[in-house]
């Protein structure tokens, strides 16, 4: 049987009706993302694909910030939550790097309203601060907090983008309501994981990096996609529908709670691995002439406003924590207990936004008080002044 190939007078309006659909759709696309941006409509796209740590924020990336609380969120040239810094400290400055995850990177609320920010205001203004007695200029603070990081991210953090900004203090914030689970060892297809060997040396498992979401985010068609999502308001819907889908809101995370919210217990390998990694980290830090301070922050149940449903041992972690970093001579500084007491006297509601209080992360009285409270401990702290 012979096949009967089309005419070239039949093909030529199938390709210009093809044209006309293609330039129909583009104008239609076209219209969609002019009309999203005349709405100021968009939903951006913090995260993007690393390499090294799994994920980071988009450098230059803007906007607000709306699943939890409000805030306008700016990521710097460097890639992280904050504003953009000289490459070296100046003379007579007191230069602190803040390691942490998402109560440090803070999108729930303004820059100006985080407690590293209000850190560097509060010290500032005390004249009694011995802490910078040294340095006339005072204090700056540089964040590198990023949501769901955990302690081996951080580590990798220091090593490709805190040490060479040659930092006098390192801040570990550490929240103790997950990330000795984040911590435990586990194949991640997301980040890097960390590992003890057999004879208890710190590895590290950069599987990842072939799983099938790495490679695509690393190919051109997945960097393509990154670079329509930064720049287009369509595709920034787009995607944030596929996150959605991909992770649907649990509605009782968002309604008002009788009890505070539960907290698994921390696995033993997860102690074990988070007490290398911050070996680890303090090594280095102080090879390049830096101290280090552990800071933990308050859990959801420490602070709960009512004072009789807290679960009992509620400082257990904090002292497993201190057990740990005193053999070691690294400083340490627990806020729980201080801001439970101020919660207490106050009736202060320091987690949760809207009608979720109580729960989630730190609110704009959660910063202030932590920054309050860190700024005491830190203007006295012997162990770090030099």
């Amino acid at each position: 049987m012979a096949f009967k190939f089309a005419s070239r007078s039949c093909l030529i309006p199938l390709l210009r009706l093809g044209v006309m659909n293609i330039a129909v759709l583009l104008i239609f696309l076209l219209l969609a993302e002019f009309a999203l941006r005349l709405a100021a409509l968009e939903k951006p796209a913090f995260y993007q694909f690393h390499p090294v740590r799994g994920f980071s924020h988009r450098p230059g990336a803007t906007g607000w910030w709306n699943q939890e609380g409000r805030g306008w969120v700016s990521i710097n040239k460097a890639g992280f939550r904050d504003s953009n810094h000289a490459a070296l400290p100046t003379k007579g400055v007191l230069r602190v790097a803040v390691l942490g995850d998402s109560f440090s990177e803070a999108f729930q609320v303004n820059q100006n309203q985080t407690w590293w920010a209000q850190l560097q205001k509060q010290v500032n203004h005390k004249p009694d601060c011995t802490l910078i007695s040294n340095y006339p200029k005072g204090l700056e603070v540089m964040n590198f907090g990023v949501g769901a990081y955990g302690t081996g991210q951080q580590l990798l953090t220091w090593r490709s983008d805190v040490r060479h900004n040659k930092p006098n203090l390192v801040i570990l914030a550490v929240f103790l309501g997950n990330d000795i689970n984040d911590n435990t060892p586990a194949a991640r297809n997301d980040r890097p994981s960390f590992y003890l060997d057999q004879n208890g040396t710190l590895q590290i498992n950069n599987d990842f990096r072939q799983s099938p979401v790495s490679i695509f985010r690393n190919s051109l068609p997945g960097r393509s996609l990154n670079w329509f999502v930064a720049h287009s308001r369509l595709a920034q819907l787009l995607n944030e529908a596929k996150n959605r889908s991909a992770n649907p809101i649990n509605s009782n995370s968002k309604s008002n709670q009788n009890t505070p919210p539960q907290v698994a217990p921390a696995s033993p390998s997860g102690w074990a691995l988070t007490e290398a990694l911050i070996k680890q980290l303090n090594t280095e830090v102080n090879a390049e002439g830096a101290k280090m301070l552990v800071v933990s922050l308050t859990s959801p149940e420490q602070v709960w406003p009512r004072r009789n449903q807290r679960p009992s041992q509620i400082f257990a972690k904090e002292k497993q924590l201190a057990a740990l970093l005193q053999p070691l001579g690294i400083a340490y500084t627990a806020l729980a207990p201080a801001m439970q007491q101020q919660v207490d006297q106050k009736g202060l509601i320091l987690h949760g936004f809207g009608k979720a209080q109580g729960i989630g992360h730190w609110n704009i009285n959660g910063h202030q008080l932590a920054a309050t409270v860190l700024a005491q401990r830190i203007c006295t702290d012997k162990q770090l002044i030099k």
